[in-house]
């Protein structure tokens, strides 16, 4: 019962992130804004979120992981009425132009900051409570939340924009508000253990080892190039297919659903049942990442892009819980929740970088936002197969 409530909570705030990259560009076209707004907005917030879940992760000791997740779903589903509102505010011509990208910007880095609190706190009770042999598959339990709401929340998005780009946005309070109801009333309190101090130092300060910042550096890479993808998508099918800013969000919902879909089958069709362990999945997943985005880039039809979009999604799915596993495994037992942190902070470090680069990237062409998210991958595919090969 416990992972139910934490995937749950997990999926209410996946479905409203897939939601909302999907309807973004084609919002912020129909409000005026243009794509470097848009992704300043997205990084902007992504920055929030990213000090802000590691500054959540290390007052758990204190509050305890329940007490956290509440006020991160609360924080997201009160941010997310008032964000939404804002951009009914731009839309219907009461506000516009840099006021409305001043308060749009503004508006979602609060939410960000409170938000936050939810990946650290669902990720931290699953590390706490299970052991260190299963860690890959119970990460992956309640992560692959975060794959089905990529599965459901673009073909929500798809349908409900034929009622209005912003009625997928208030859709999504109605899931927050019933995750929020589901850990209040059922998930058990549960506190970490509060180890003692044992030197000057503290019990979670000092480096962590090479190979763990490795592997966090590189879960930080996937989530770039997967903003990048997600920044530049929409634009593209808008600017090269000529498509209108509904269609465009219909389109690159499809696409995010087909490599959701493939990232949900490798993680209960191997991840979940040990099929394979952590540094085989990292050393097959890498490559057919950079592969993805390759593709992407050259792409000329929409079944290659389809195509691709199912070779990232088997990437994405094996790649992400077993570089958190590696990481929380080969970390001191003492920056375990300090490891964490920056794990469930890697989503939003992506998103810091990924949507300004990729904005940078489409000004000179619309593929090369693809071409260097390959790239990255490519690179970091090789860093990490050489280090997994090195240490045996």
């Amino acid at each position: 019962m416990t992972y139910l409530i934490l995937f749950f909570a997990l999926l209410a705030t996946a479905v409203g992130q897939s939601v909302f990259l999907t309807v973004l560009p084609s919002l912020g076209r129909e409000a005026g804004l243009t794509e470097w707004q848009v992704a300043v907005m997205m990084s902007s917030s992504a920055f929030v979120f990213a000090i802000g879940a590691n500054c959540w992760s290390r007052v758990t000791v204190r509050y305890g992981y329940k007490r956290l997740l509440m006020v991160g779903l609360s924080g997201y589903t009160l941010g997310t009425f008032v964000f939404a509102s804002l951009w009914w505010a731009g839309l219907t011509g009461f506000l516009g132009g840099t006021a409305l990208f001043v308060i749009l910007l503004l508006a979602r880095s609060l939410q960000s900051s409170v938000m936050s609190a939810t990946p650290p706190s669902a990720v931290g009770y699953v590390v706490a409570m299970s052991e260190q042999r299963h860690r890959a598959s119970a990460i992956s339990k309640v992560t692959s939340a975060n794959n089905l709401g990529q599965v459901l929340g673009p073909p929500l998005a798809g349908v409900l924009v034929t009622f209005g780009l912003l009625t997928p946005l208030y859709s999504i309070l109605a899931l927050t508000i019933v995750a929020l109801l589901l850990v209040w009333q059922k998930l058990p309190a549960f506190l970490p253990s509060a180890k003692p101090q044992t030197d000057a130092s503290g019990p979670d300060v000092g480096p962590v080892s090479a190979s763990v910042k490795l592997f966090i550096i590189g879960c930080a890479c996937l989530f770039l190039c997967m903003a990048m993808m997600q920044q530049s998508l929409a634009f593209f099918l808008m600017d090269e297919n000529g498509v209108n800013t509904v269609q465009a969000a219909q389109l690159t919902g499809s696409a995010m659903m087909v490599s959701a879909v493939f990232s949900l089958m490798i993680q209960f069709g191997v991840v979940q049942r040990h099929l394979m362990r952590p540094e085989t999945l990292i050393c097959v997943a890498a490559p057919l990442l950079a592969l993805a985005y390759l593709i992407i880039a050259i792409h000329q039809q929409t079944v290659m892009l389809y195509v691709a979009m199912g070779i990232l999604g088997l990437g994405m799915g094996a790649a992400y819980p077993s570089l958190a596993a590696l990481a929380t495994m080969r970390c001191l037992p003492e920056r375990q929740s300090r490891v964490t942190g920056m794990i469930t902070a890697t989503p939003a470090m992506g998103y810091i970088i990924g949507p300004p680069l990729s904005a940078m990237a489409y000004h000179f062409d619309h593929r090369y936002p693809f071409m260097l998210a390959g790239v990255i991958m490519l690179v970091i595919a090789t860093l990490l197969i050489f280090k997994i090969k090195s240490e045996g």
